[in-house]
């Protein structure tokens, strides 16, 4: 027998293997698409806030949907920087994600001299997922029932109206300083240490107005202790339909929440993202989760990653001019 057949016969069959193993690699590529293993997802909050809350509804809802555990990780501390600090510095493998928000991303570039991460530079922007409005709510025992008297008062009685916060530099101060920004108005920003105290002064009148997260004041709300007088976003919230948004009221450019985005390390695979983005955009337009989200006190937002990362930017040039106004110092 010539060895030429013989040789034909095993370059064939080596052919035939080396396919067979392209095959094979391509085959389990494709099975291992994204995410094949657990994600961590770092939410630089304590757990049982409401960004706390938001995080768990859509991590159970991506664990379900893209067959792998969404694991939510609290890393408190600092405003959130420090969590962030951590996602900004994890490996860009689509494995560890996290949440940012406002306090995050806008307000501590101007708060921080030092911020260890650049909210540009050093994130991948996934998807916004919802935005927890504040509200501008009154004491009781406060002769006014309209933002208009308000006002008045406030302009005939300047330095004698107080607002709260829980502290320097928080949403609350920095929401007080935009409505004196905007209004014209002259109030006296007074801290505490936390909410109780806080909304306790509030319902008792030792303290006059508050620009709170709307979970925090609803129930009292909707008691009669205390009254609204203006939803601090551009909607109108479910729960409060009677109660108009500042910016109907005339209080121009007042758009302000404490909104909530996933974000992930600088670098992040194109095709991680984009199936991220898209999943999440499903699941906060789902009405399962839309009610979920809205009980929870914050409002479903969505759309592409770059949405995301205009809102970042326009949020850093907004609170950098009431930092700067305000003078708005960390404690």
């Amino acid at each position: 027998m010539s060895i030429l057949p013989v040789r034909r016969r095993m370059l064939s069959a080596a052919a035939l293997s080396a396919a067979a193993a392209c095959l094979a690699r391509f085959s389990w590529a494709q099975g291992a698409a994204y995410p094949s293993r657990p994600v961590k997802v770092i939410v630089p909050f304590g757990a049982g806030g409401t960004a706390d809350l938001v995080a768990r509804i859509v991590c159970e809802q991506l664990t379900g949907r893209l067959v792998a555990p969404f694991v939510v990780e609290n890393r408190p501390g600092a405003g959130g920087t420090i969590g962030s600090d951590l996602l900004a510095k994890s490996a860009a493998d689509g494995y560890t994600l996290g949440w940012g928000s406002v306090s995050t991303h806008a307000t501590s570039v101007s708060l921080y001299p030092k911020l260890p991460y650049d909210p540009h530079k050093d994130f991948t922007p996934i998807a916004r997922v919802a935005a927890i409005p504040n509200v501008m709510v009154v004491s009781g025992q406060l002769p006014v029932q309209t933002l208009q008297e308000f006002i008045e008062l406030a302009r005939k009685s300047p330095s004698k109206l107080n607002f709260g916060s829980i502290g320097n530099a928080t949403s609350q101060h920095l929401g007080g300083e935009l409505f004196k920004m905007r209004t014209g108005v002259d109030m006296v920003h007074v801290p505490y240490r936390n909410n109780g105290a806080l909304t306790g002064d509030l319902i008792n009148g030792t303290l006059h107005v508050v620009f709170d997260n709307l979970p925090n004041v609803l129930g009292q709300v909707q008691a009669g202790k205390l009254r609204a007088l203006g939803i601090t976003t551009e909607q109108r919230w479910p729960l409060l339909p009677d109660v108009p948004t500042l910016s109907e009221l005339g209080v121009k450019d007042f758009d302000i929440s404490s909104w909530l985005g996933m974000f992930g390390p600088a670098g992040l695979p194109s095709d991680a993202v984009a199936r991220l983005n898209t999943t999440i955009n499903q699941i906060v337009e789902s009405p399962e989760v839309r009610e979920k989200l809205i009980k929870a006190g914050a409002q479903p937002q969505s759309g592409p990653p770059q949405a995301l990362a205009d809102h970042v930017k326009a949020e850093i040039d907004r609170w950098s001019k009431v930092v700067k106004t305000s003078n708005a110092k960390i404690d």
